[in-house]
């Protein structure tokens, strides 16, 4: 772990976390540490994540020891580079020894980052890319996700569009991967942005776009304040084969005022299937998932994560299908 001077806390030595799995018995030994930039990142090892595979969804295959995976202090690097803003927000990263068993590469999913290794040693640039780039989506996830206007002030300033750059367009043409990049290339560090390109070669590389930074300055200088009500959702059976029923319990005092929907996605964020509509039995609402897509057709097996709305009343989470 680097040495890292703050000007707002010292920094916490090695402590113990209790991680929440499903056998509701597995310690995993993390490290926290706040940085000056004011991300506070907490990150667990390889070594402690094969303890329990399931806490990160990977796939211990027999040939794991041909991996190798990201360098905690590459990563801490990264992240203490990132530079331009002052933040207060908590971050979780995974160093897995493993590739995720639903998705072969790394990933970002609200605060936390899956970094996925390598078939060998992980160049240090290519490393510092990675993870300052999936901190560009932790970093979407919490300043503009919450803000229709944000996305739609950010949208038009990039010249994108809804159906050209939604979550079915190519990887490198979803508005996501896009902003995602547009962080890491404005706000990442020498190593991060040693190529001096983005993942989208056809587009404007983000210092030629004005007034981009200043607009993603301005997001990042206030979080925004969701007017969504979350509630606590959970899906049965989970796992399910195909056919699941995803139950959101409303808070005390609210009502399901409102059309009701279903939104069902992969674990790269592209949407799956659209329900709308769905049954209300007092503070309960519920609708059921057939493991199939918009088209009808059944889906493959893995793990999606689902959005369940009621009016101002949301709720998140994920089920696993297996055929």
């Amino acid at each position: 772990m680097m040495t890292q001077n703050t000007n707002k806390t010292k920094k916490m030595a090695k402590m113990l976390v209790l991680v929440l799995t499903l056998t509701s018995s597995v310690v995993l030994a993390s490290e926290t540490t706040e940085l000056d930039n004011g991300l506070t990142v907490t990150v667990y090892g390889a070594d402690e994540i094969r303890i329990n595979s399931s806490v990160c969804d990977i796939n211990l295959a027999a040939h794991e020891d041909r991996f190798v995976p990201f360098n905690n202090d590459k990563v801490m690097s990264a992240l203490s580079d990132m530079h331009g803003f002052n933040i207060d927000l908590n971050v979780t990263v995974y160093l897995l020894p493993a590739p995720p068993a639903s998705i072969n590469s790394s990933y970002a999913r609200g605060n936390t980052i899956y970094l996925a290794p390598g078939t060998g040693t992980i160049p240090a640039s290519t490393q510092a890319y990675i993870t300052t780039h999936e901190m560009g989506h932790v970093l979407c996830s919490s300043y503009m996700d919450n803000s229709k206007s944000r996305w739609s002030e950010y949208m038009e300033l990039r010249g994108l569009n809804h159906d050209d750059n939604g979550p079915a367009a190519h990887h490198a043409d979803r508005a996501r991967e896009i902003v995602a990049e547009d962080f890491r290339f404005l706000f990442g560090g020498g190593l991060a942005t040693s190529t001096g390109s983005i993942e989208n070669h056809n587009m404007l590389l983000p210092n030629e776009v004005d007034g981009l930074k200043e607009l993603l300055v301005e997001f990042l200088s206030e979080k925004v304040v969701s007017n969504v009500n979350m509630a606590s959702a959970k899906a049965f059976p989970n796992p399910c084969n195909p056919r699941t029923t995803i139950k959101m319990e409303l808070p005390a005092g609210s009502a399901a005022a409102g059309n009701v929907r279903l939104s069902v996605f992969d674990v790269r964020g592209s949407l799956v299937k659209t329900i709308n509509g769905g049954q209300i039995n007092g503070n309960t609402v519920a609708v059921n998932w057939n493991g199939d897509n918009d088209q009808g057709m059944g889906v493959s097996s893995g793990r999606y994560l689902y959005l369940i709305q009621a009016g101002s009343v949301s709720a998140r989470g994920a089920v696993s299908l297996v055929r």
